[in-house]
């Protein structure tokens, strides 16, 4: 990918958004130095979504795998969620603010963002590698230092994968700590909302083929998926990273100066802690990721319901592809309302949704066929509220901070977030192992983690609530611009805000942004209503019928307290 030759003049660390045609009738579009003809920007969206397609395959493999073959070691839960949760923390709370600091101020001819991921490349696909042959390295080294001891080769093959899945962090964090800016240094700001519906469907795309036609063997053949991941990420990702060009920075705030760690962390600390509005938006994140934590254990709880890794697949397949279908064109109402709007409306759906798993403690295991195509149908209720979220959650962080610093405060906001996962992951895995002592048998006890996510999940709302209505008051959808020194939220919040320039606002409001939300929980009643009606007229138990009914009646409440939630939101 070639933009045509940037402008002369001096170089801005801010985005020029303007467009214009050229003396061969062109239409030109700027991205800071960088500049695009139309085919030059389709050129850049085709690179960048190649390089997403590579990425979000390797990046599948471990959190999706690494679980089942960890368990069917005899691993321990609690060592489980150390391994997939805390040692990703451990990285997230060091490596990931380092690193997002120094690229904000780093210069070189291959830009500030693709140095760090193609210096780390060959590292990574290695540790890919290493996970992959692990059984083998374990037997090899169990025969070599531990034949006829006590040590079991499995506890040797957990000890070595423990290892290889934190080289594989460390490296991949280098990686994940710069990529997703790269889009805000490379893409003009006019059209990021869509690139990131157009970047997020190669992402449920890819995911959904992972689903469908391969995690299905993710038991039988782990070795051979590991090996084509690291193959795909090195080829693949490393051509993305040859052909996207960055623009030119101007100098670092700290250039000229002697280089100091304690002045970088001085700096780092005061710029990105010291305004508490931001402390909302980190807090929303942290208790979000800790409710996450209990992703590694959420195969196991599908499992619990008798559902196999072929229908489990399939399942995240259709509902990837319905996803993928929302996205071709959601990005256009994400652009209209605005990222950070259709977040804050669709955020509480989010514990709606776990709240509603929560009925799976208290009833018996319908057929697997049945809760598939339950399933199934519930995607199609929810594959446009999920799209519309997905679409607007980075273009909202690139919104709310500091653009010019935005991998700054993306790290700040990833040091105190790794800092909760990393207690959260081994927590977390200690509350299935408390559930297991209650109920020793079988996979039961994975149902009790949708609790867990819905009570973090409340919590996160409470500071996204918080950080919402201080940004209406900074300006909101035309005026807001992120602060950089403090101020009192107390006294922000005593002026009235700017009036709403949107059409589809009706008693403050968006309406049509709303019935994302109703179709979502209307989807929960139809879902509940299938199983309801299987215990009432093909399984005759009354008590599981009630207790469905019981879940459709506080479903249906829920929608106008769902709307009057949104009322107390956006009010004056």
């Amino acid at each position: 990918m070639h933009p045509v030759t940037p402008s002369t003049g001096s170089s801005s660390d801010a985005h020029s958004h303007d467009s214009h045609t050229d003396a061969q009738g062109r239409t030109i579009y700027r991205c800071g130095s960088l500049v695009y003809t139309k085919m030059g920007l389709v050129a850049l969206f085709g690179w960048l979504l190649w390089g997403d397609f590579c990425f979000t395959l390797m990046e599948a493999v471990v959190p999706s795998i690494l679980p089942l073959k960890l368990r069917s070691l005899e691993s321990s839960n609690w060592l489980i969620g150390a391994i997939m949760s805390t040692l990703p923390g451990i990285f997230n709370t060091t490596v990931c603010p380092w690193v997002s600091f120094k690229s904000d101020r780093y210069r070189s001819n291959w830009g500030r963002r693709l140095p760090f991921i193609l210096y780390t490349m060959p590292f990574l696909t290695l540790s890919l590698i290493l996970i992959g042959c692990s059984d083998s390295i374990g037997a090899w080294l169990h025969s070599l230092c531990f034949q006829g001891g006590s040590v079991r080769q499995a506890a040797v093959v957990i000890t070595l994968l423990a290892v290889f899945a934190g080289a594989f962090d460390l490296f991949n964090m280098f990686v994940g700590s710069v990529y997703w800016y790269l889009f805000n240094d490379v893409v003009p700001e006019k059209f990021l909302a869509r690139f990131m519906s157009y970047f997020r469907l190669v992402g449920v795309v890819s995911s959904a083929g992972f689903n469908f036609f391969i995690f299905k063997y993710a038991e039988s053949h782990m070795r051979e998926i590991y090996l084509g991941a690291a193959l795909l990420y090195f080829i693949g990702f490393g051509i993305m990273c040859m052909k996207v060009k960055e623009r030119q920075y101007p100098p670092p705030p700290d250039a000229g100066q002697e280089p100091s760690l304690m002045r970088d962390i001085k700096t780092f600390a005061k710029e990105s802690y010291s305004i508490s509005y931001y402390w909302n938006i980190f807090l929303n994140t942290v208790f979000t990721a800790v409710a996450g934590c209990m992703g590694p254990f959420v195969v196991f709880f599908y499992r619990s319901l008798d559902l196999d890794l072929d229908l489990i697949g399939k399942f995240n397949a259709i509902n990837g592809v319905l996803v993928a279908a929302c996205l071709t064109f959601v990005g256009g109402f994400v652009d209209r309302w605005h990222p950070v709007r259709v977040v804050a409306y669709l955020t509480p759906f989010g514990f709606v949704l776990t709240l509603n798993y929560c009925v799976w403690l208290f009833v018996g295991t319908p057929p697997p066929m049945l809760i598939f195509w339950a399933l199934a149908v519930f995607c199609v209720s929810h594959c446009l509220l999920s799209a519309a979220q997905q679409a607007a959650s980075l273009p909202r962080e690139m919104e709310l901070f500091p653009r010019d610093r935005f991998g700054q405060f993306c790290g700040a906001q990833a040091l105190v977030r790794s800092g909760a996962t990393m207690i959260g992951g081994v927590a977390a895995g200690l509350f299935i192992d408390f559930a297991k002592e209650i109920f020793p048998n079988g996979l039961y006890p994975y149902r009790f983690i949708y609790i867990w996510q819905t009570v973090f999940l409340v919590v996160a709302f409470v500071f996204h609530y918080r950080a919402y209505r201080v940004w209406k008051r900074l300006g909101a959808d035309d005026g807001y611009v992120p602060p950089t020194k403090r101020f009192s939220v107390n006294e922000l919040l005593a002026r009235p805000p700017e009036p709403s320039k949107d059409g589809f606002v009706h008693a403050g409001v968006n309406l049509r942004l709303a019935w994302f939300g109703v179709i979502g929980i209307l989807g929960l009643v139809v879902f509940n209503l299938i199983f309801a009606g299987y215990f009432v007229f093909f399984a005759k138990q009354s008590r599981d019928a009630l207790v469905f009914g019981i879940q459709i009646a506080v479903n249906i409440a829920l929608i106008p307290l769902y709307l009057k939630l949104l009322r107390f939101m956006e009010r004056p």
